[in-house]
C-alpha cells in the first residue's frame, strides 16, 4: 500500500509526489536476515525475489536514469531500504502485506513487507501458497516509482490486494501499469548489440525497450528483431534488421501498424523465410505471428501477420522443426502461468497447445529444435528459469510428433541462475546446448551456460561475457544479440 494521495492520469493513478529516480548508483538495501526471521527465506531467494520484483517493470519498457545496485544489509547510505516486519499496524490476521513510504522532498523510499503471523504458512515464492512475494514487491516498487492504486480495482499490478496464488499473473505489469511506470520514470531505449556467436566486436544496430531475438538460416543470413519506440510516444513498433553472411547490415525494417511490449521473437521458417511472433500491446495478450519474412540489404520483405487464438503473459518464442517442417511456438499461458507449446504447418494451421507438465515460469521461454546426436534424432529444447526466488535455469527436452504435438521427454535444472529475464537456447553441432541469459547480480552481465554432450557424459559450464543485458538476449547458430544502455 502507499500513504500519499493519488491523482488519476489516464487509466493509472499517480502519487502526488512521483520523483524520478536520479541518485547514481541507486542503492537498494535489503535486510535479508529479517526475511529469514519472518518468512524463512534465505539470502539468495530474498535477493532474487527483490531483483525480479523490480525487473518486472524493466521487462515492459520502464527505464531508470541510474545504475541500480542491490545490496545485502549494507552500511552504505541507501536510497531504498527494504525490511520484513511482523503484523502491519498490529493486525496479525488481516493487516496490509506491504507498505511504501516516500521520503519527503527526495526520491528515496522505504519498503516494508509484513508477515501476517496468523497466516505465515500462506506465503511462498513459487506460487504454491496464497501470497506471492514477488507480486508484492512488484506492487510496492510501483509505489516507490510514483504510482498509486488505480480507481475501480482493475486487474493490474497496482490494484491493492492482488497478490494471491490464483492471481499469479500479478507478477506481470499490464499495459496501464507500463504506461504509468514509463510516465513516472522513463521509456527504455537500450542499444541493440550484435556480434558473431563465437566472438568478435559488438555492433549497435538499433534501439529497443523489450527483449531481442535473432535467427540464422543455413546459408548464413541472419535476422535480428526487436521492438522500438523512436517517437517516445509509448508505442513500441516491431523492427527487424538483416545481416548477410559477410556481416553487412541491412536497413531497419519497421512494422508501424503493429505494437507490442516485452519484445519480439524470430525463427527460421519454411524454405528460406523467417517467422516473427509477439504479444499484442493490449491486455488480451493475444499472440500475432508473421510468416514469409525475408532478409535483404536493400529493402524490407515483412511477410503477413496472423492473429492466433493463443494468449501469453510474456513474449512468445519460436523455433523451426525441420524433421516435421513445422513452426514451433512456446509461451506462458495467460491465466495459469504454465508453459504451453503449439506448432503450425506451412499453411498456418496450429495444433492445440500442449501444457508442459508441472512447470511454471515468469520469463519468456527460449526454444530451439534440431538434430541431437546423443539421441540420434531431432529434438526440441526449452530453457526457462524456475518461478521461485532462485530462478535457476531449467531445460526441457522433447520432440515434435508426426501429428505436430510436442512430446516431453524430461526436464532438469542446470547450473545457471537468472531473474525473470528471457533466456535463449541454441543447439550447436548436434551435441552442445548454449543458453544465453542475464546475470542475477549487479553486473547485469550476459552469461553463457554451456551443456556439452560431446563426450560419454554431459558437462555443464557457465561464464560471463564481456557485455551486459537489461532485457532478454538472443542466440542463433551464428549470432548473439543483447539489449543494454
Amino acid at each position: 500500500m502507499g500513504f500519499l494521495p493519488a491523482a488519476t492520469a489516464g487509466a493509472y493513478a499517480l502519487l502526488i509526489i512521483h520523483p524520478k529516480w536520479t541518485d547514481n548508483p541507486r542503492i537498494i538495501n535489503v535486510f535479508t536476515s529479517q526475511f529469514n526471521t519472518q518468512f524463512g527465506l534465505d539470502n539468495m531467494r530474498t535477493m532474487g525475489i527483490v531483483r525480479s520484483g523490480l525487473q518486472s517493470w524493466m521487462n515492459v519498457g520502464v527505464a531508470f536514469a541510474t545504475v541500480l545496485s542491490f545490496e545485502d544489509t549494507s552500511s552504505l547510505s541507501s536510497d531504498i531500504e527494504i525490511e520484513a516486519k511482523a503484523c502491519c499496524d498490529g493486525d496479525c490476521n488481516a493487516g496490509c502485506l506491504g507498505r511504501t513510504i516516500i521520503t519527503p522532498f527526495s526520491d528515496n523510499c522505504s519498503l516494508d513487507i509484513y508477515n501476517r503471523t496468523a497466516h505465515t504458512s500462506d506465503y511462498s515464492d513459487n506460487r504454491s501458497k496464497k501470497f506471492d512475494f514477488q507480486s508484492i514487491f512488484t506492487h510496492e516498487f510501483g509505489h516507490c516509482m510514483g504510482l498509486g492504486h488505480p480507481p475501480g480495482n482493475p486487474p493490474v499490478v497496482m490494484t491493492q490486494d492482488q497478490f494471491v496464488a490464483g492471481q499469479y499473473t500479478k507478477r506481470f505489469p499490464r499495459d496501464d501499469d507500463r504506461l504509468g511506470g514509463q510516465y513516472t520514470q522513463f521509456i527504455a531505449n537500450y542499444d541493440v548489440r550484435v556480434r558473431n556467436r563465437t566472438g568478435g566486436p559488438w555492433t549497435v544496430i538499433g534501439k529497443t525497450s523489450g527483449s531481442v531475438g535473432v535467427a540464422t538460416r543455413a546459408d548464413g543470413w541472419s535476422m535480428v528483431t526487436f521492438e522500438t519506440d523512436p517517437d517516445g510516444d509509448q508505442k513500441s513498433h516491431l523492427a527487424d534488421v538483416a545481416i548477410d553472411p559477410s556481416g553487412a547490415v541491412g536497413p531497419t525494417c519497421m512494422n508501424y501498424g503493429d505494437w507490442t511490449f516485452d519484445g519480439v521473437a524470430i525463427s527460421h521458417d519454411v524454405g528460406t523465410s523467417f517467422a516473427k511472433a509477439f504479444r499484442s500491446s493490449n491486455d488480451t495478450g493475444l499472440i500475432y505471428v508473421f510468416r514469409g519474412v525475408y532478409p535483404s540489404l536493400v529493402g524490407c520483405v515483412q511477410g503477413t501477420s496472423t492473429l492466433t487464438n493463443m494468449a501469453s503473459r510474456r513474449r512468445p518464442s519460436l523455433a523451426f522443426d525441420a524433421g516435421t517442417g513445422r513452426l514451433v511456438m512456446t509461451y506462458i499461458e495467460f491465466d495459469t502461468g504454465q508453459i504451453k507449446i503449439a506448432t503450425a504447418d506451412s499453411a498456418g494451421n496450429w495444433t492445440s497447445p500442449v501444457t508442459l507438465s508441472t512447470e511454471w515460469t515468469d520469463a519468456p521461454v527460449g526454444i530451439d529444435c534440431g538434430y541431437w546426436a546423443p539421441d540420434g534424432a531431432d529434438r526440441c529444447f526449452l530453457a526457462f528459469p524456475a518461478s521461485d526466488g532462485r530462478h535457476q535455469l531449467r531445460i526441457t527436452k522433447g520432440y515434435i510428433s508426426s501429428s505436430g504435438y510436442f512430446i516431453e521427454i524430461g526436464t532438469q535444472p542446470v547450473g545457471g541462475w537468472t531473474l525473470n529475464i528471457a533466456p535463449d537456447i541454441q543447439i550447436v553441432g548436434g551435441n552442445r546446448l548454449e543458453v544465453l541469459h542475464g546475470a542475477a547480480d549487479n553486473t547485469r552481465a550476459v552469461n553463457l551456460y554451456v551443456h556439452d554432450c560431446s563426450g560419454s557424459t554431459c558437462v555443464g559450464s557457465a561464464f560471463p561475457l564481456e557485455t551486459r543485458t537489461y532485457l532478454g538476449p538472443g542466440i542463433s547458430s551464428a549470432k548473439m544479440v543483447t539489449a543494454a544502455p
